[in-house]
């Protein structure tokens, strides 16, 4: 057992961020699809963690560019083994997008 209670979940989002980073170079995944498909990656490793302060929800909307790009790198930390890097702006932009009322 590991003394790290996070290792395993660490693993499982490294392999989802490296699937869902292989889809962007796959044909017949189209870039909205995408979007959504890491936009979940994201929102599941928000809901394993605890931000402190919250989020700065009162930041301007992301460019669909600048969300893309942000996400890539994002993702590419995560499935490098990096899993505790986070983007407080992305976060709080997919989050303010995705609110359900």
């Amino acid at each position: 057992m590991s003394k790290d209670p996070f290792a395993g979940k660490a693993e499982r989002l490294a392999q989802l961020s490296r699937s869902v980073l292989a889809s962007d170079t796959t044909s017949d995944v189209d870039e909205a699809n995408w979007d959504v498909i890491a936009e979940d990656c994201v929102l599941a490793r928000i809901d394993s963690i605890r931000i402190l302060g919250g989020l700065p929800v009162h930041q301007p909307p992301l460019s669909r560019e600048e969300r893309c790009e942000r996400l890539k790198t994002l993702l590419g930390y995560w499935a490098n083994g990096c899993p505790f890097v986070i983007d407080e702006c992305l976060f709080a932009d997919i989050l303010n997008r995705r609110r359900t009322i």
